[in-house]
């Protein structure tokens, strides 16, 4: 009886492994007798945790906790949210960068010349967008944060998808002209047509460089940041709505493969507004009009 009572007091043993980045843990793997527990980046960041006998998965993505459990009467999947302030020291330094957003698309800089210099027939400023129904979806999933020891300012780095819709304002949609590739419009019966546009989705990894300023209510600070966001090409599809009726046709529409934006936030808490500055054609050189898309929008960071 003695010696059970000694096993059972035993503390858990825990087997730890982490992937480091310039001292900075990147995902941590920590393996015990009460489960596996597997965290990406900091506390703002992902965490999966599963129970020693598999029962029960939990996944924490920013504040939200996903809790998959199996049990005899099937598998049920709860939805909740942490405390805004739970675990969180005041002053500490938390990233801005995973979370939802939402933008309008503009052209900062159009330049249709390759038109003019070939003997084609030229198609004008075809173009044009219809600015209301132009937005973004930004859904960045992972954040990882570099501070400095005042917890004032940080460079952060992580990923995301993003899906821009560039909505014609005139009845075309937009074909690729083989063998040369060379994007034209085709125009299409302007009477039955409701919606025609063209949706090009990218993998975006930022590099921002954040500050923490005084000026705060609560535990919420105002921040500022700016940096670069690259984006590689995932897919494109061109889409035409008549009434009840859509046609989508998927090609890559000489979208150049990838692409780099400056941008600049700011922010209070978890909401800030944004403007991404494209420094890339959104056509490869020489296959379509040199566009350069600019977007405004809102984010909400952390949620």
């Amino acid at each position: 009886m003695i010696a059970l009572l000694a096993v059972n007091m035993l503390p858990a043993q825990e087997d730890t492994t982490k992937v480091k980045v310039l001292e900075k843990n990147v995902v941590t793997v920590v393996d015990s007798n009460h489960g596996t527990q597997v965290k990406v980046g900091d506390k703002e960041g992902i965490e999966i945790i599963t129970d020693d006998k598999g029962d029960t998965t939990k996944i924490r993505i920013g504040r939200k906790v996903f809790s998959v459990s199996e049990g005899k009467e099937g598998t049920h999947i709860n939805v909740t949210k942490e405390d805004k302030n739970s675990g969180r020291k005041y002053g500490s330094f938390d990233s801005h960068w995973a979370g939802i957003e939402f933008g309008m698309n503009f052209y900062r800089d159009q330049d249709y010349s390759i038109y003019h210099k070939s003997q084609s027939v030229n198609p004008g400023e075809f173009m044009d967008l219809n600015y209301g129904k132009s937005t973004t979806w930004n859904f960045n999933f992972a954040e990882i944060e570099f501070k400095n020891r005042h917890n004032n300012f940080g460079l952060v780095t992580g990923m995301g998808f993003s899906f821009m819709d560039f909505t014609f304002d005139k009845p075309l949609t937009i074909m690729k002209r083989e063998p040369e590739g060379l994007i034209f419009p085709s125009y299409l019966d302007e009477e039955s047509l409701k919606k025609s546009k063209l949706s090009v989705s990218y993998l975006t990894v930022p590099l921002l460089l954040e500050i923490k300023t005084p000026l705060r209510h609560g535990n919420s600070h105002l921040y500022l940041a700016g940096g670069v966001i690259g984006g590689l090409n995932i897919g494109s599809h061109t889409k035409i709505k008549y009434g009840k009726e859509k046609e989508k046709e998927r090609r890559n529409f000489s979208i150049n493969p990838f692409k780099y934006d400056l941008t600049g936030r700011i922010g209070f808490g978890d909401f800030c507004i944004f403007a991404n500055y494209s420094m890339t054609s959104l056509f490869k050189e020489g296959k379509g009009p040199e566009l350069y898309p600019l977007t405004f929008g809102i984010s909400f960071p952390n949620i």
